[in-house]
């Protein structure tokens, strides 16, 4: 069994560094949120802010990045999308640098030498037509340090957990060469929040994939 907490030395407390670049995260989703809606869009957040918004609101650790969807249910075309998101960002006091874009993906960067990767803000916007196997986003509210709350879109829960399982369950020796990507403290420590909520459908998790739920509460189990 893969000890996760053994294997990642990334430090993912939240240091009063990373409560300003939190608060600094969630203005900027607040933003992103007003400008996907005035394109009659949807944003929508995955990942380890979205976790924290199913989990009551409240930000409980170090975030490297903001996970951010487009849903497209407007008609704005992508040029205009990528001009609106980057006019958001250039209005901040944070300097960023595009660091890559494609036609579905747009990634940002702080521009910042002086700060090691894990703590430059980052920002990656992908563009989504809706999926079948998740149309419903709920809205949640992410709580900065202030206790102001901003309402945001998330992935649905159970889908959540299905595709955190997944990625433990694919990386049972802890890496996966061919893409590079490493089981994660960070992840153990997300996926351990959600599967203790009430409102989880755990039994219908396990019927859709048992081998994959079963091994992922194993995993959290003998990783205590």
């Amino acid at each position: 069994m893969v000890s996760i907490l053994d294997n990642d030395e990334r430090d993912i407390r939240l240091t009063p560094e990373f409560v300003e670049k939190s608060d600094k995260d969630i203005e900027t989703i607040k933003f992103l949120d007003e400008f996907a809606r005035k394109t009659k869009n949807i944003l929508v957040l995955s990942s380890g802010y979205a976790t924290e918004a199913l989990c009551g609101g409240k930000v409980t650790r170090a975030h490297g990045d903001i996970d951010a969807h487009i849903i497209l249910t407007g008609k704005t075309d992508v040029e205009q999308l990528f001009s609106g998101v980057n006019e958001i960002i250039s209005k901040e006091d944070t300097k960023w640098k595009l660091r890559d874009r494609t036609k579905d993906k747009f990634e940002f960067i702080e521009d910042d030498d002086s700060k090691d990767f894990f703590a430059k803000r980052r920002l990656e916007v992908r563009l989504n037509s809706p999926h079948e196997n998740n149309t419903q986003y709920p809205k949640k509210n992410l709580i900065n340090s202030e206790g102001e709350k901003v309402l945001v879109s998330v992935v649905d829960l159970d889908e959540m957990v299905l595709q955190k399982i997944h990625k433990f369950y694919i990386l049972k020796d802890g890496v996966d060469v061919s893409k590079d990507r490493h089981s994660s403290k960070s992840d153990f420590f997300d996926l351990k929040r959600l599967l203790a909520l009430t409102n989880l459908d755990r039994e219908g998790l396990r019927n859709r994939v048992p081998e994959e739920y079963n091994y992922a509460v194993s995993l959290m189990e003998n990783n205590q």
